[in-house]
């Protein structure tokens, strides 16, 4: 599929080109750092409802679980989706959001205004909908589809991958077991490892599970990973968790496109609510713009105080879910997940806590 330019335009001091593949160039003058007013991508979330039940759901959603008002909006939603600009990305997600009534209705009102829609659907539903998928993808209504793979792949899932050039493989780190990502490879297929969440389920899950070893191990092998795939990417947290920073230290500046908060925000119209991303302090929208609401973030300077060992087991939540250290084990001052000390002592304690 031909490579075209997908639109340009101005944000703050800064030109951002687009294409159709997903590549992003920001130009700014000889000097200067990007300082954009308005958020060029957005985590939107539209629904809490999906009937998976997957132990690890940071969402915690529910087969009965709410959707966000989208038909006779109220005037706090109504003024948020209104002041989208033209260009901006959203990544559309959940609960699963083929389940909302009036996503379509919504598709083609963004689409009607130059938004770029993507969304997020989980490798069970994706098969469940492949119809109606392509044609959301035929008309531009969705231009990149990610396709959530966390633990198992569904029959002829790669067969069916061939009509949908756009598409993306989600995993997530610390629970795609190795047998996924090999069953994946060699196939030409774009892969974006998230980090894994605490929030939700994922706090029991991570206490539960492996997920401490599979990331260490899934760190490890991710340089022979990248030959195996069209395109490598992660999400923030996956860069911290898997210390990508020192895995590609070369790289690293061209891979990276900033912290949370810097050209991005989340907003959740099911809650009302909004943040840097989802793993972050979030807040209620009582009015504004999605401008606006981007300043105020902007704005907020995050504290992080050190703490006693001893208060591991509180802070443990916060380093995982945003990969900033907190000062309790890394003496190297960076938390990632993969530090042993930590998730060791955060087990001793809350073992000796429940006894």
């Amino acid at each position: 599929m031909e490579t075209m330019r997908l639109g340009t335009y101005v944000n703050g001091n800064t030109i951002v080109v687009m294409y159709t593949d997903g590549t992003k160039i920001r130009y700014v003058r000889t000097g200067q750092k990007p300082a954009p007013e308005y958020p060029e991508s957005i985590d939107l979330k539209l629904t809490n409802r999906c009937e998976l039940g997957c132990p690890m759901c940071s969402e915690q959603s529910t087969p009965d679980g709410t959707h966000a008002v989208l038909n006779d909006l109220p005037s706090v939603n109504d003024s948020i989706i209104d002041s989208i600009k033209p260009y901006t990305e959203l990544a559309i997600g959940g609960g699963n959001p083929l389940t909302h009534p009036q996503l379509e209705g919504f598709l083609w009102y963004m689409h009607s205004r130059n938004v770029i829609c993507n969304l997020t659907v989980n490798a069970v539903h994706f098969m469940d909908n492949i119809a109606l998928l392509k044609k959301l993808c035929d008309r531009k209504l969705i231009y990149g589809l990610g396709i959530s793979v966390p633990t198992a792949i569904p029959d002829r899932l790669i067969p069916a991958l061939k009509d949908f050039p756009n598409a993306v493989i989600h995993t997530i780190a610390g629970v795609t077991p190795p047998s996924v990502y090999d069953h994946l490879a060699d196939h030409s297929l774009n892969l974006l490892i998230l980090g894994f969440k605490t929030k939700g389920k994922g706090y029991d899950y991570f206490l539960k599970n492996h997920v401490a070893t599979n990331l260490y191990d899934l760190s490890d092998c991710i340089k022979d990973m990248r030959s195996r795939f069209k395109a490598i990417a992660f999400d923030n947290l996956a860069v911290e968790q898997l210390n990508l920073r020192d895995i590609f230290p070369d790289e690293f500046d061209e891979l990276y496109m900033g912290d949370d908060g810097d050209f991005t925000m989340y907003i959740d119209l099911v809650a009302g609510k909004y943040g840097k991303s989802s793993t972050h302090p979030l807040r209620d929208i009582d009015a504004g713009t999605v401008t606006e609401l981007f300043q105020k973030l902007k704005e907020d300077a995050e504290e992080i105080k050190p703490m006693e060992i001893g208060e591991v087991i509180d802070g443990l939540d916060y380093c995982l879910s945003t990969g900033k250290c907190i000062g309790c084990a890394n003496s190297e001052g960076r938390m990632v997940a993969t530090c042993r000390p930590l998730v060791e002592n955060a087990l001793r304690l809350l073992k000796e806590k429940n006894n």
